[in-house]
């Protein structure tokens, strides 16, 4: 009590002391905010999980156990970090999109993403064929069904099965490309009302990895205005991409954060003049 009493008396005694030097100090230290890394690229993992967490440590015994050669045979059930990647989501405006026409549309669609091709500042293009992921020597097809559609349109679109397809021979999970399903008998495939189409890229070290961001950025901010030029009549497509949530944590920093300081500002000016 002795102690508290002292501490009130010396606070009423010289108030603009207790006032002005936490003030002071605070812009003092926060200067130190100004040497921050800005231009660094952010790793949401290493900002948001635990360090030493057992879960890293299982992760590199998987990737010491089950290595994967991703420029000769990408597998992304093989992969034990994230991959970067762009995605459609395609729903069609009738029961169905197994139907010829509509194909026929998605199919420029896909067309016009892969030909998307990136001009760096130093004159340097980077196509979508230099950065995708390669399976053999060719990209991965973004959708199984769709490519082998493309390869023969005179497929047959009521012998397919769901949620396994064997194509010429070669197994295809349509479980997780496939969305609003009908089945019939033998697990037929009748209607599917929506149609997925992943394009994944590479992954490497340093200029492999920024190149597929480059080319992931020109995917976002080009597509708005390349859809619009498709005319597409009997579909609608939402696209994102492994960057976006990154981008959407940039933005809130931009946007969020500044309130989140006035905020601050304006409670601590209340407390200080309700004092008075």
């Amino acid at each position: 009590a002795r102690a508290c009493r002292r501490l009130g008396w010396k606070v009423g005694a010289h108030p603009w002391v207790f006032l002005l030097l936490p003030v002071a100090l605070t812009a003092v230290l926060g200067t130190g905010l100004m040497y921050l890394p800005r231009d660094g690229d952010e790793d949401l993992e290493e900002q948001y999980t635990p360090i030493g967490s057992p879960a890293k440590a299982e992760r590199r015994f998987v990737q010491g156990h089950f290595t994967a050669n991703d420029s000769l045979v990408f597998s992304v059930s093989r992969k034990s970090t994230d991959v970067p990647y762009a995605s459609l989501l395609v729903v069609s405006d009738t029961e169905t999109l197994l139907e010829p026409d509509i194909l026929e549309e998605i199919s420029k669609v896909d067309d016009a993403v892969q030909a998307l091709t990136v001009t760096q500042d130093n004159g340097t293009q980077i196509p979508y064929s230099e950065v995708c992921a390669k399976n053999q020597g060719i990209c991965v097809p973004p959708n199984p069904l769709l490519f082998a559609w493309k390869r023969n349109k005179g497929l047959n679109l009521t012998a397919i099965t769901f949620p396994i397809y064997s194509p010429a021979g070669q197994i295809v999970s349509l479980a997780n490309i496939l969305g609003g399903t009908v089945l019939g008998p033998s697990q037929s495939l009748l209607q599917a009302k929506a149609m997925r189409l992943q394009y994944y890229l590479e992954t490497g070290e340093g200029e492999e990895n920024e190149r597929s961001k480059a080319w992931m950025i020109h995917f976002l901010t080009k597509f708005g205005s390349f859809e619009k030029s498709l005319a597409l009549k009997k579909i609608q497509v939402v696209y994102f991409s492994s960057l976006s949530r990154k981008l959407e944590f940039e933005a809130t920093s931009r946007t969020v954060v500044p309130l989140f300081h006035l905020a601050y500002l304006l409670i601590i000016l209340f407390a200080v003049v309700s004092c008075y």
